[in-house]
């Protein structure tokens, strides 16, 4: 992976935060404060969709496996650092959304991260591995 693919995903992960920040500052109280069946929906579908987002991305960049889990890091890293801020100062910034929804909403984060950084670490991880074995025999 190249300075070019990092920096690029660390664009296209500072993009994606600032739009669903904005999307959720607008509409966030449909997404967090329904049911606790509609919450987890939502949090096991969105890291679904971190995923698929993600393979996708590294694909289209033809970025080699065993470099997904920096290229992860390299995507979320921006979102991450971004909702610092934003959680904070959740109650003003978020001001669709009841102030005690912010613990729903930071999990709803850190399971979407853990989900995608799990997934690219386990793929890395797999695919050093085979090409370890390979070079072994």
């Amino acid at each position: 992976m190249n300075t070019r693919d990092r920096l690029s995903l660390v664009l296209v992960g500072f993009g994606i935060w600032a739009a669903a920040t904005m999307a959720y500052r607008q509409v966030g109280s449909i997404f967090f404060e329904r049911s606790v069946m509609e919450y987890w929906l939502n949090v096991a579908s969105t890291g679904a969709l971190y995923t698929l987002v993600f393979v996708g991305l590294m694909r289209w960049r033809r970025i080699e496996t065993k470099d997904w889990l920096q290229g992860a890091i390299c995507l979320v890293l921006p979102g991450m650092l971004g909702e610092i801020p934003i959680l904070a100062g959740f109650a003003d910034l978020m001001s669709n959304m009841q102030p005690e929804t912010a613990g729903r909403y930071a999990a709803f984060l850190f399971s979407g991260y853990s989900i995608l950084l799990g997934f690219a670490w386990f793929k890395a991880v797999r695919e050093v591995r085979l090409l370890t074995s390979e070079r072994l025999h």
